[in-house]
């Protein structure tokens, strides 16, 4: 079972994930572990518009994607499913993922003009983040790029990341590889959690081979499951409203479900001491 704290950390990196697509935002009213941030950079991509935030203070950087946006995204981004061999990753052997996922990395930073999965790695090492807690998310195809992101940085950082990686966590995120992927993955699956709700259609994708890494965490209106495997839950998606599908896969609708859950979840605590 998921404990309350958990929960409250993926709320708070629900609500980053959801600031990741907006424009100009404070970035102190955002947190991780109830401290507030004290610092932002934005990584462009499409037509030079952020899609890639950097927020830390003293204890913990966070990286978070932000999913599709712009009808360029699913040009570049979500309808190049076809399997490519991993780059970056120099120690990978025939490992291969999402076409499309990876190229978004490929977007050119228009601050720095190097490609974004460079220019965010650059950020890293200058601001001296690489020593604090790093927290990586994002939503939809945020959280196929933030799955990426954490091999490609694993790679860059392999110390660092085997020390300070505190979590991955998705929301409603895609597949990214194929199953000699999630061997590669390896031991980021423990600290790997892919929220999913209700009937989102999103973690059904991309269809045949490709596969999910993590822990699972399947949000309903009666309680979270873990782990229930999508044959189940596509059992549930084929029972709901079409219009479900959709309106499931919200970052407002996950937020809702996670603020839901807590408070369930502090009633049934509450009640639990009282009967002590």
């Amino acid at each position: 079972m998921l404990n309350i704290e958990m929960l409250k950390t993926c709320l708070e990196l629900a609500r980053i994930s959801k600031a990741t697509y907006a424009g100009p935002i404070r970035h102190n009213i955002y947190s991780y572990g109830n401290i507030p941030f004290e610092h932002q950079k934005i990584i462009h991509g499409s037509f030079g518009r952020g899609y890639c935030r950097i927020f830390w203070n003293k204890f913990t950087v966070v990286v978070s994607f932000r999913g599709t946006r712009e009808s360029v995204d699913w040009t570049i981004s979500n309808l190049k499913a076809f399997p490519v061999l991993l780059r970056d990753c120099p120690e990978a052997t025939d490992v291969y993922v999402h076409r499309g996922f990876q190229r978004t990395l490929d977007y050119g930073d228009k601050t720095t003009e190097l490609r974004s999965l460079d220019a965010i790695i650059d950020y890293l090492k200058e601001y001296n983040l690489l020593d604090r807690k790093i927290v990586i998310t994002g939503h939809s195809l945020g959280g196929a790029l933030a799955v990426l992101f954490a091999v490609k940085c694993r790679s860059s950082f392999p110390d660092v990341m085997h020390t300070n990686l505190d979590h991955v966590i998705t929301f409603g995120s895609p597949a990214v590889g194929l199953s000699r992927f999630r061997e590669f993955y390896g031991n980021l699956a423990e600290k790997t959690i892919r929220v999913v709700n209700n009937s989102d259609a999103v973690p059904f994708t991309p269809p045949f081979f490709y596969k999910h890494v993590g822990t699972e965490i399947w949000l309903q209106k009666d309680g979270l499951y873990t782990n229930v495997g999508w044959p189940t839950r596509l059992k549930n998606a084929l029972k709901s409203p079409f219009s479900k599908l959709s309106s499931d896969h919200s970052m407002t609708a996950y937020i809702e479900q996670l603020q839901k859950e807590i408070i369930t979840m502090e009633s049934h605590n509450k009640s639990m001491q009282l009967t002590r």
